[in-house]
């Protein structure tokens, strides 16, 4: 059994991973965007925040369902699985280029200490189902924090 925080180890592990505007999805699920999130606090309205590691998972979500390089001021940032998609021919190779895609993407952060795992919803390393164009990745990485976070990125799919 872990002993409780004091409120300088939570502010330190605050301060390491930072925090952020609460952006969630607008439909759970589905990757059609996000909206920022709105408040209510004893001052009115305000916008909601993220700290830690759901700060950190959350930018990490951001970053895995954003194309890499279409941010015109930052080309490193997103996640290049489209390539795997429309590149790859034979399905094992997909799965091992998006597995790959999706380390790169959570290693590139300066708040990840390591990545320990990407696996796929069905846990299987050979080819999906026939006829199937859908594939739930989940990734499990270690913060600076210690912290084992563990993101579920949901479903890719490869057509419609």
């Amino acid at each position: 059994m872990s002993s409780p925080q004091t409120d300088s180890e939570r502010l330190a592990r605050q301060r390491i991973l930072g925090w952020g505007w609460r952006c969630d999805p607008i439909f759970p699920g589905v990757d059609l965007g996000r909206d920022l999130r709105l408040r209510s606090g004893p001052a009115g309205v305000d916008l909601d925040v993220v700290v830690g590691v759901d700060c950190l998972a959350q930018d990490l979500s951001v970053a895995l369902t954003t194309l890499r390089g279409s941010d015109v001021l930052n080309t490193t940032f997103g996640f290049d699985g489209l390539a795997a998609l429309a590149e790859e021919t034979a399905p094992v190779l997909v799965r091992e280029r998006l597995r790959v895609a999706v380390a790169a993407v959570v290693a590139r952060d300066s708040r990840v200490r390591r990545v320990i795992d990407v696996e796929f919803e069905d846990t299987r390393l050979g080819a999906p189902q026939p006829g199937s164009r859908e594939l739930g990745i989940r990734v499990t990485f270690e913060t600076l924090t210690n912290d084992r976070v563990t993101i579920d990125l949901g479903r890719l799919t490869s057509g419609a």
